[in-house]
């Protein structure tokens, strides 16, 4: 009896591993506590921590070796170049370095630093420029994080990205702050929102996002010049956003009135639509994605998806299989801002439904994933468009659909 209850467990692990399961699923380290930051260098080897503890992984997360509870210090935020060499930063001005992959570390030199420097990102552009981001302030290293040196900016910043060696952007305390020269000089921009902005993400030299505390995205598409409003819900409260590409990316986020549920809200169409994708626990502080389907989040749990995190914006709602692919026609039409759009999947095939303008350019990807046999629904907001004349395309590797829809305003 006990050999065909391994046996079945053998197989189901096999399934599992065969077969990934959809959406966000939990990984189980051996420090059960609440993870702070996440970081991949490839599909196979990450690196978690807990404040105190910092643990990796060379299989996926399913399994973990604790390899550092010594930091003298609460972790923030990790980043591995390679297999061997990154840094950790943290509470009390903590930089620390490691060249074996996270077995020792080498505490950093930064004479300007003090206790009060409290690090929550670091950020390596290559094998010798680094910036380590904190409360308030910007550090910079040129000798591959053996020494750090202030930059001079006045705003207060949280959390920033740079682009390349000269281009970057800073956010926090309501501010956003824009830097061409690596640092040396900073143009300031005073934001628009009295909340709290938490993190920003640009895709290129123009585009990019910002989230703050109040629930509120913002995008640019200008480098930061001018800004406007995508998504708002005043009770949640957003930690971090990351984008794959110029149109997929995930804003992370804690629901500050029903006991920080965590959310997770994904899109496809550059910020147009924002959609909520499942996840269990109570709030997430850190997203971090390899590619467009593999990622984690890093908080009450480790969770990990192998399709991105699941399906967003579109239900099956009748699971037959239908004799043929189909796309009908969208209602109501005309439309204005939203409609529902339906389609008729056969087999199991990888999907894609665009809409695009009437010169063909696509101003929105509705549905770009492997669907199973049924017929399905998705809701497409042209909330950012004009009005006019648009089609919407459904797509496989052996059939194709276009219709035509009304935009009114």
């Amino acid at each position: 009896m006990k050999k065909l209850i391994l046996t079945a467990v053998l197989i189901f692990v096999f399934l599992c591993n065969l077969y990934p399961q959809s959406g966000w699923q939990i990984q189980t380290p051996p420090a059960s506590q609440w993870y702070v930051t996440v970081y991949f260098i490839n599909e196979n080897t990450g690196w978690i921590a807990n404040h105190d503890d910092l643990l990796k992984t060379t299989n996926k997360g399913v399994n973990w070796i604790v390899l550092s509870n010594n930091f003298a210090m609460d972790v923030s935020d990790i980043q591995f170049m390679n297999e061997l060499t990154g840094y950790v930063v943290g509470s009390t001005a903590g930089i620390r370095k490691t060249t074996n992959g996270g077995l020792n570390w080498i505490f950093a030199s930064c004479p300007e630093c003090n206790n009060s420097d409290d690090f929550m990102q670091i950020q390596f552009l290559d094998e010798n420029t680094g910036y380590a981001i904190g409360d308030w302030r910007i550090f910079k290293s040129t000798n591959a994080g053996l020494n750090w040196e202030p930059l001079d900016i006045s705003s207060g910043v949280f959390r920033g990205q740079f682009f390349n060696l000269l281009t970057g952007w800073f956010a926090g305390q309501g501010r956003f702050t824009k830097t061409t020269n690596g640092g040396v000089n900073w143009v300031q921009n005073i934001f628009f929102t009295n909340s709290f902005t938490t993190d920003l993400f640009f895709v290129n030299l123009n585009t990019g996002w910002i989230v703050s505390y109040s629930g509120e995205i913002f995008k640019t598409t200008n480098g930061g010049d001018n800004w406007s409003l995508q998504y708002k819900d005043s009770t949640i409260r957003f930690n971090d956003i990351v984008f794959t590409t110029n149109n997929t990316g995930w804003a992370i986020a804690e629901n500050s009135i029903s006991g920080n549920n965590g959310i997770v809200l994904k899109t496809t169409n550059a910020g147009l639509n924002w959609f909520s994708q499942q996840v269990p626990g109570t709030g997430y502080f850190e997203i971090f994605m390899l590619n467009s389907n593999e990622g984690w989040l890093a908080g009450d749990y480790l969770l990990h998806t192998t399709d991105g995190g699941g399906s967003v914006g579109i239900k099956k709602i009748i699971s037959e299989i239908p004799s043929a692919f189909s796309l009908e026609q969208n209602y109501p039409n005309p439309f204005n801002p939203t409609t529902k759009i339906q389609f008729k999947v056969s087999s199991s095939k990888f999907v894609k439904l665009v809409v695009l303008d009437i010169l063909g350019k696509e101003v929105a990807t509705l549905v770009n994933e492997s669907l199973q046999p049924g017929i399905y629904e998705v809701s497409f907001n042209a909330e950012g468009l004009s009005s006019g004349i648009y089609f919407y395309r459904l797509q496989t590797n052996n059939y194709k659909e276009t219709k035509r829809m009304v935009l009114i305003k």
